[in-house]
C-alpha cells in the first residue's frame, strides 16, 4: 500500500536524475490536468479518496523528513512519486518536487548505508553517523506519523462527527412485505416505509429487535398502536396485526436491518476513547497481518479467482484490499462522514503497523538493521555497519512478493469488487 524509499531511487540513478524536456513537461502537465479535471467531474468522491491517500503518503515522508532534520541529518530530496521528474524546486539543501509515476513518495537522507558516497564535510550529518536512538527515531517516524493521523481522526470522530455504535440491537425497516404464504400483511397499509423505526408497540419500547418481535408475535389478530420514527419525527398509527396460519403468531410485515447510532462525547472522554480505539486498531492490525501470512494460500486463491466469482468475497474480514479497493470503498456514496473518518483512521493504523514488518525494504527492516548493528557494537565495540549487498537477495524477494500482492489485489478489486 505504500512504495517509498529512504535510501535509493528505484527507477533511476541517483547520481544522474532522470528529467524531461520543458516541452514534454508542459504537455504532460496539460494532459494530467485535463484527465484529473474529467475524473473529478465524473467521480468526485473517488478522486477525493485518492487525494486523501496521496496526502497520507506525503505525511508519512514528512515524518521522516522532519525527524531527520531535527536530529541533524542532511536530506537532499523530498519527492511525491518516482521516475522522471515533472517539477521540482530547491529550498536550501533539499529538492522538493513531483515525479511521473504515482507509486508512492520518498525522502533521501545521505549515508543510509556504508556504501553510500558522502562528502567528507557532510559525513557527520549522514544517517550512519548518528546514534542508534536517532537512527531508530528517523526510520520509525513514518509509522508514528500514521498513528498520529489515526489518533487525530479518532478524536474528530468522537468529538464532532459522531462515532458509530454497532453494539446496540437498534433496528430499522429494511423491507416492507405485503403478503406471506397468501396472508395479507398490514405494514404497507399502515404507511410503514423503508428506513422507518418502530420504537413502540402499544406503549412498549421496541428499539430492540427481539422485543419488537416478541410484542408482535404475542398479539395475532389484535389492533395495536405503533409508534413510528421517521426522519427524526415521531407519529403513531393504528393497525390490526395478521396471524401466521402455521404458528398462530402475529405478523406485521417488515424485515429489519441494523440502525446505527452516531454518538459524540465531551473532549476529555473523546480523547480517552481515541486512545482506546488506537490500541484496539493496532492489535487488530497485527492480527490481520498474521492472518494474511498464515492464510496466504487463501489470499492466492482469491487473487486467481475468475471475474464474478462470489467466493472471492465470502469472508470480508479476511479480504485484503489494494489502494484501488480502498478508494472504491471510501468513495461509496452510501457512506457518511463517520464511516469515512473511521476508514481513514483504520487504514493509517494498518499501514503504520504493516510498514514496521522487520524486513527490507520496509521501515521496520531499517529498524531491524539498526538494532542488529547496535547489538554488534555492544560492550564498547567500534561502529559496525551491515554491507547492504548482503541484504539484496532478501530485499529483492520481498519486493517481488509485494509486487505480486499489489498487482494481484488490484486485479481482485477490479474483477470481484466488494459491493457494500
Amino acid at each position: 500500500m505504500k512504495g517509498h524509499s529512504t535510501d535509493e531511487y528505484p527507477f533511476e540513478n541517483p547520481q544522474q536524475p532522470a528529467t524531461l524536456s520543458p516541452a514534454v513537461r508542459r504537455l504532460g502537465w496539460t494532459a494530467a490536468l485535463v484527465v484529473l479535471g474529467y475524473l473529478a467531474w465524473k467521480w468526485p468522491l473517488a478522486v477525493g479518496a485518492a487525494a486523501v491517500l496521496a496526502g497520507v503518503l506525503l505525511m508519512h515522508e514528512l515524518g521522516h523528513y522532519v525527524t531527520a532534520r531535527a536530529v541533524g541529518m542532511k536530506v537532499t530530496d523530498f519527492y511525491l512519486g518516482f521516475g522522471p521528474r515533472l517539477w521540482s524546486t530547491r529550498r536550501g539543501e533539499t529538492a522538493y518536487g513531483l515525479r511521473a509515476l504515482p507509486l508512492g513518495a520518498y525522502v533521501r537522507i545521505i549515508g543510509m548505508s556504508r556504501s553510500d558516497a558522502v562528502e567528507p564535510a557532510d559525513e557527520h550529518r549522514s544517517f550512519r553517523a548518528q546514534s542508534y536512538p536517532r537512527r531508530l527515531l528517523v526510520v520509525c517516524a513514518g509509522s508514528l506519523m500514521h498513528l498520529c493521523m489515526a489518533l487525530v481522526a479518532f478524536g474528530v470522530l468522537h468529538s464532532f462527527v459522531g462515532a458509530p455504535d454497532y453494539g446496540s440491537n437498534r433496528w430499522q425497516v429494511a423491507e416492507v412485505v405485503s403478503t406471506r404464504d397468501g396472508v395479507a400483511l398490514p405494514a404497507s397499509a399502515a404507511g410503514i416505509e423503508v428506513g422507518d423505526r418502530v420504537v413502540a408497540v402499544n406503549g412498549v419500547p421496541t428499539e430492540d429487535w427481539n422485543v419488537f418481535v416478541s410484542q408482535v408475535q404475542s398479539r395475532p389478530g389484535e389492533q395495536v398502536v405503533l409508534e413510528i420514527e421517521r426522519d427524526g419525527e415521531t407519529a403513531t398509527v393504528e393497525t390490526t396485526l395478521a396471524e401466521n396460519p402455521e404458528t398462530g403468531t402475529g405478523l406485521l410485515g417488515v424485515r429489519a436491518e441494523a440502525a446505527i447510532r452516531y454518538e459524540t462525547a465531551p473532549l476529555p472522554a473523546a480523547i480517552g476513547r481515541s486512545f482506546v480505539d488506537l490500541g484496539t486498531s493496532i492489535a487488530n492490525s497485527v492480527t490481520g497481518i498474521w492472518g494474511l501470512i498464515s492464510n496466504f494460500d487463501d489470499v492466492v486463491d482469491r487473487i486467481v479467482s475468475p471475474p464474478g466469482d462470489p467466493s472471492a468475497n465470502d469472508d470480508l474480514s479476511t479480504r485484503p484490499l489494494s489502494v484501488f479497493g480502498i478508494v472504491q470503498v471510501g468513495a461509496d456514496a452510501s457512506w457518511g462522514w463517520s464511516e469515512r473518518f473511521a476508514l481513514f483512521a483504520l487504514v493509517n493504523v494498518f499501514v503504520g503497523v504493516f510498514n514496521m514488518i522487520p524486513l527490507p525494504p520496509f521501515d521496520g527492516g531499517h529498524a531491524a538493521v539498526a538494532t542488529y548493528e547496535r547489538w554488534r557494537e555492544r560492550g564498547g565495540r567500534s561502529r559496525y555497519m551491515i554491507d547492504p549487498r548482503a541484504l539484496a537477495p532478501l530485499t529483492i524477494a520481498v519486493v517481488a512478493l509485494l509486487s505480486f500482492l499489489g498487482v494481484g489485489l488490484l486485479y481482485l478489486d477490479i474483477a470481484n469488487p466488494i459491493n457494500l
